[in-house]
């Protein structure tokens, strides 16, 4: 082979290349030629050829057979540009295909290979086809992110018009235009200049929504009709062809245009399987209902709305099963990656496949324990007060009753002590609230020394504690209550700065006379400790049946609520 015949096949090459979406009649004449020269190829330019045909192979609608070629290709090729660039062209089947958890794995890997390819375009381009297969799965916060990473590279003129495309079609759906119309003017001149139809309808439909939520109706219906409709079908592309139609047929109905609504509407219904689960076949029929109903055309209305739930409801599944796979890949990401390990390790001896498969076992347990362990203190966040280390009103509540089923069932006692801090409001107005909190975490600490691992002491709340005592009749829990209150007396609080007295007032009840249900034991509790107040405060009352039947003080609802800082 001469050095004038690989210059000429690389030319070709490159020529195919540089023209295979704005001149596809070109395109496919040349590689024609080149399949017939392909002996005069070096082993990269065959492989380049291969690309090229599997391009050419998904542009004539052939996608089973575009997806093997490229795949096949995909696991042959070493050289990383030509890698990357293959993993773009099986991303952009996929999402043409609508298989997104297909192309995802390709997208995740070109994105991690991209500062190891060489040449700028291409690197831009598989980026811009990243964005482009986020948009598409309605993903466009990241489909924004690469289309600007792109732009912000000084791109060439073809990356440039597609990665606009896409910017401003997710800023037009996330609400991040601000209504001018120069971003659009610029990125649509690109794209007429290449020319590049397919870029340029998507550019016109996102303006023609933009222009209509701006209440610009007849605008957006001219964009559309005398320039979208025409290129649009030259692309041969359904989705967008269904998109532009659609659209205008919905929008000729706001202008009173039935006739050419209808048209649209059906016209785009009109292209089938193509675009099944579309918002596009949905607009399409929600568009000839209403119109059905405009002509007071009852049946016929009927009949198309169920069309239209129909087509409505196979779009949101699909919007569904998009959102589906894109969370199920993040959590199959490095599970697929390993998969992918093994298949090309797969001829290496037993037992590096066996080391493999321990470190794999070895992760899954780590990360079981990870989730386990946060699990664990996810529940201790939401089981305890913060500010005391006990467990708070919910946790208290949800152990005491669980205890006092228990103790009914075992005919064992059970006694409730209720406690809150004497003139809290009055320390926390004079002293301040961090130290109004030292006294508090200072109750919870003295409290505890008190009980045993079976009682269960809370913060019910403000200043206000609880605790069940498991196995203990009323006097001995009187007796512990006595306790805990000397010892409050005793604190030491000039650790927090100031020399004040800490005092409680208890409440005692017993399951003896107020059985084992919670609340009534909570409120007998309750009323001894307001009597305790009412007695002068620092002392405890124990609800005996002569405490319950002299006792005189106004109704209180029986509650885990703050009793009251006086």
């Amino acid at each position: 082979m001469t050095a004038h015949g690989a210059s000429r096949y690389g030319d070709l090459l490159a020529e195919a290349d540089s023209i295979r979406s704005s001149n596809p009649k070109r395109f496919l004449e040349i590689i024609v030629v080149l399949e017939k020269r392909k002996s005069e190829a070096t082993k990269i330019e065959s492989q380049k050829l291969r690309y090229l045909q599997a391009f050419s192979t998904i542009y004539q609608d052939r996608f089973a057979d575009g997806f093997k070629q490229s795949t096949r290709l995909y696991k042959q090729v070493s050289d990383v540009d030509l890698k990357f660039r293959t993993g773009s062209l099986i991303a952009n089947l996929t999402a043409i295909s609508r298989d997104f958890s297909t192309g995802l794995p390709y997208v995740h890997s070109n994105l991690e290979m991209r500062d190891k390819v060489k040449d700028k375009k291409i690197r831009q381009d598989g980026i811009g086809t990243a964005a482009m297969f986020y948009n598409q799965m309605g993903q466009y916060s990241l489909g924004l992110k690469y289309a600007d990473e792109v732009l912000g590279g000084s791109p060439a003129p073809r990356v440039k018009c597609f990665a606009s495309s896409v910017k401003l079609e997710a800023q037009q759906v996330l609400g991040k235009l601000d209504g001018s119309s120069d971003s659009f003017d610029s990125a649509l001149a690109d794209c007429l200049k290449l020319p590049e139809l397919m870029a340029a309808s998507t550019l016109r439909a996102t303006r023609a929504r933009e222009l209509a939520k701006l209440g610009e109706i007849e605008k957006a219906v001219a964009l559309l009709e005398q320039d979208a409709l025409p290129d649009v079908l030259a692309t041969r592309y359904p989705r967008l062809i269904a998109e532009i139609r659609s659209l205008l047929g919905e929008l000729k109905l706001k202008k009173g245009d039935l006739t050419e609504a209808q048209k649209q509407s059906e016209e785009t219904i009109a292209l089938g399987d193509a675009i099944k689960s579309t918002q596009a076949l949905v607009t399409a029929y929600g568009t000839l209902y209403q119109i059905a109903e405009r002509r007071g055309q009852t049946e016929q209305a009927l009949a198309l709305y169920k069309q239209y739930a129909q087509a409505e409801k196979a779009y949101l599944g699909d919007v569904k099963a998009r959102e589906v796979a894109y969370e199920m890949f993040h959590e199959q990401t490095q599970q697929q990656s390993q998969q992918l390990a093994l298949e090309r390790e797969s001829t290496q001896k037993a037992r590096l496949v066996m080391v493999f498969l321990m470190l794999l076992l070895a992760g899954i347990i780590f990360w079981v324990i990870q989730i386990k362990r946060h699990q664990g203190q996810l529940q201790r966040l939401a089981q305890t007060d913060t500010l005391t280390g006990l467990g708070n009103r919910h946790f208290f509540t949800q152990k005491s009753e669980r205890a006092l089923i228990d103790a009914a069932r075992a005919g064992q006692p059970a006694a409730l002590v209720m406690f809150d801090l004497d003139h809290f409001k009055a320390i926390n107005d004079t002293y301040g609230h961090g130290a109004g909190d030292w006294v508090l975490k200072q109750v919870g600490k003295t409290c505890s020394s008190h009980c045993r691992k079976v009682d269960y002491l809370g913060r019910i709340g403000g200043e206000e504690f609880a605790v069940l005592l498991h196995g203990l009749d009323l006097a001995t829990a009187a007796r512990l209550a006595e306790d805990c209150r000397s010892q409050l007396a005793q604190i030491d609080t000039r650790e927090c700065g100031y020399s004040f007295v800490v005092t409680a007032s208890f409440g005692v009840s017993s399951t003896a006379q107020s059985g084992y249900d919670l609340s009534r034991l909570l409120s007998h509790a309750d009323q001894m400790l307001y009597r305790a107040k009412n007695e002068g405060r620092n002392r405890v009352c124990a609800y005996t049946a002569e405490t319950a039947a002299d006792y005189k003080s106004p109704k209180r609802t029986p509650t885990l609520s703050v009793v009251g800082g006086g």
